[in-house]
């Protein structure tokens, strides 16, 4: 059994911070927002004029454990906090200095896997897995104040959390495991009250505008060709289709679902209202894709391509020497960790940033090889 209720370490004064108060800019989602488009719209500081004037403004050492099951993860920006998961626990700090705000410690590093993180209504939300059953594993959800970092509310859960999706003020995850039936279960962000399930049914971290996109399995993974949109408050079915899709990103008004066909072997467009499939385009091996209003970003082997969101079209496709990373489109430039890139052509505007990145406020915020670190022109 995983403990829910691990210690919190404050620094000294974080809780006073007038400019911590902020709510913008921010990153709050792994993906920017509920769609997981990866595409900042706000970003107006760092475009292609101002990227090479860009330099590290700070750094910190995140911490680390030899004996710890838990990882680094991209961090994420809310009311001026850089918030990021470290080997020891997850730790908050100011978004313009990388002072320590606060810390959250797990009671067993060894036992608790790298959350998801996610920020809604003041809380950070966890969403992670033990480590230490792998025919039974169980998952854990914590909402943390974003302010100070005490603990809110602790729900557990009888299977592994391998998705997690967070709009509407509503958590969602799903999994499944040798021991335990496929599972979606919604949960209140304000409480953790249980709201609805879905059994033999499995999700991903996506939710276009209130909208998620449910497949049926047998209840142990194997798919039953039938896939369902889904009201995330409610739980209410909006339409099902005859195919086993899983949702990697929405556009960032939630018209459209991107959604990998397992048995088909094509990425499909699919329409949130109806369903209905508007392009295909054979998929890659590599599940990492971005999208703004015009393109769809995604990775194939040493290289990256943009195809049209309307169409699926090609509009542009370049080779690199470095492997690509999730793309990340802010500013009206694509950070991929190759060089960056202008958006519309992809040709070469600026350096390298290699690891996770995320782009709000006039900075980049990096964590690579357990280092967070800020930049800024």
């Amino acid at each position: 059994m995983l403990a829910w209720f691990l210690s919190v370490t404050l620094a000294a004064g974080a809780a006073a911070s007038p400019a911590a108060a902020a709510v913008t800019p921010v990153w709050d989602h792994p993906g920017y927002d509920a769609e997981n488009s990866y595409y900042n719209p706000a970003e107006n500081v760092i475009n292609a004029g101002s990227i090479r004037r860009v330099g590290k403004k700070w750094q910190v050492k995140l911490r680390s454990s030899d004996t710890s099951c838990s990882g680094w993860s991209a961090p994420l920006l809310s009311g001026g906090r850089v918030v990021a998961s470290d080997q020891l626990g997850v730790s908050a700090y100011a978004a313009d200095t990388g002072r320590l705000l606060w810390r959250y410690d797990w009671d067993d590093p060894g036992d608790n896997g790298t959350p998801r993180l996610g920020v809604v209504d003041g809380l950070v939300i966890l969403a992670n897995n033990g480590c230490n059953s792998q025919s039974d594993p169980d998952g854990q959800i914590i909402a943390l104040d974003l302010r100070s970092g005490l603990p809110r509310w602790s729900q557990s859960t009888d299977i592994p959390v391998n998705d997690t999706a967070v709009d509407k003020g509503v958590i969602v995850v799903s999994g499944g495991s040798p021991s335990d039936e496929d599972k979606v279960v919604a949960f209140s962000a304000r409480d953790g009250r249980t709201l609805w399930t879905k059994a033999k049914h499995l999700s991903s971290g996506v939710s276009a505008n209130g909208t998620i996109l449910l497949r049926r399995t047998d209840g142990s993974e194997a798919a039953e060709g039938e896939s369902a949109a889904v009201d995330i408050v409610s739980g209410r079915v909006r339409w099902t289709r005859k195919a086993d899709w899983t949702a990697e990103a929405a556009d960032p008004d939630g018209t459209r679902f991107y959604v990998r066909d397992k048995q088909a072997e094509r990425l499909s467009a699919v329409r949130v209202a109806d369903g209905q499939p508007t392009w295909t385009a054979p998929p890659l091996l590599q599940s990492m894709i971005a999208i703004d209003g015009n393109r769809l970003y995604r990775v194939f082997d040493q290289g990256i391509e943009a195809l049209r969101v309307t169409d699926g079209k090609r509009v542009w496709s370049v080779r690199a020497a470095a492997d690509m990373a999730q793309p990340v489109r802010a500013g009206g430039l694509l950070y991929s960790a190759g060089q960056v890139r202008k958006a519309a052509d992809g040709t070469v505007t600026g350096p390298a940033y290699d690891g996770a990145v995320i782009v709000a406020g006039g900075r980049i915020h990096q964590v690579l090889d357990g280092t967070l670190s800020a930049y800024a022109p």
